[in-house]
């Protein structure tokens, strides 16, 4: 079972499709990092599966359950903050925090929970107007925490956060899955995705050009090596056998194409044939660079 699936989800705007048959499969306990552009559609995702828009039956399910037939069940177990926190100003993180509390009905004990867990312990007491961008995106996580849900949707949770702030938020995120939350996570920063997440899709033009997980994707992708060796002749004719691509041959060195998820054997093959390889070195692709590719595909 999924914590989130949707199933041939479409979402119209003033009749321009903006989603398109969207099959998203979010498994329990997975960090999944939701990607693409401005205008790819993510916003108007996640705004469709905390019933924020209407979408048709039968095509969001949250842990097994129908959005539309059984939504004040779902909401009560999903935690979510969309594009920024909404705060009363001039309230302290307490105060904010005690308005929910009386909403959910939960004892006040939980209020100190949550902010204990999203480091704001020490400046509860503090009016949030005078908080930094990082303390606010925090206090947003706490707000959403406050049900303790199993599911948690961050719209885009490290938009103008410094250094300092991104690295909390994160070191948040991966504490949270560690307690067995699900995480939905938005994201510009492809480099913070990398760091964090343990699936991915990307979104481009309202459908999904890639789902799975993020090893799979970086193993699929591939990758260049240069080979220093005596043994040319040897390594471009197990090359030629495994049908590796060969870029260039130059006296000593040859330089080679294959996936990520091949490397290891190759090596490997190469060792057990005794081949004497003096040096070897490769370029990986980031997240960036593969999102990229992907997307111009």
């Amino acid at each position: 079972m999924y914590a989130i699936e949707t199933k041939d989800l479409s979402f119209n705007y003033k009749k321009k499709p903006l989603l398109e048959s969207l099959d998203l499969q979010i498994p329990t306990g997975s960090i999944y990092g939701y990607l693409g552009k401005n205008g790819a559609g993510k916003s108007t995702t996640i705004k469709l599966l905390l019933g924020l828009l209407p979408a048709l039956q039968n095509t969001i399910y949250h842990n097994g359950l129908e959005l539309n037939s059984h939504k004040r069940e779902i909401l009560s177990m999903v935690g979510s903050l969309v594009e920024s926190p909404a705060y009363y100003g001039n309230l302290t993180g307490y105060e904010n925090l005690l308005y929910l509390k009386n909403i959910y009905g939960c004892n006040s004990q939980k209020i100190y929970d949550v902010l204990q867990k999203v480091n704001l312990i020490g400046d509860k007491d503090k009016m949030v107007k005078k908080y930094s961008s990082g303390m606010k995106q925090r206090l947003g996580i706490a707000m959403a925490l406050l049900n303790d849900p199993n599911t948690l949707i961050l719209d885009e949770p490290l938009n103008g956060l410094d250094p300092e702030g991104v690295y909390e938020i994160r070191e948040l995120i991966i504490d949270l899955k560690k307690e067995g939350k699900t995480i939905l996570l938005s994201s510009h920063i492809l480099s913070e995705i990398q760091k964090t997440c343990t699936h991915v899709g990307i979104l481009h033009d309202g459908r999904l050009c890639y789902q799975g997980t993020l090893v799979e994707l970086m193993n699929n992708v591939s990758v260049e090596i240069n080979i220093q060796s005596n043994d040319i002749l040897k390594i471009q004719q197990i090359c030629m056998e495994s049908k590796i691509s060969i870029n260039a041959i130059e006296q000593n060195n040859i330089l080679i194409t294959l996936n990520k998820g091949e490397q290891k054997d190759f090596m490997t093959k190469l060792d057990k044939e005794g081949v004497n390889i003096q040096k070897s070195e490769s370029v990986d692709k980031d997240l960036e660079e593969i999102y990229l590719n992907l997307t111009k595909r």
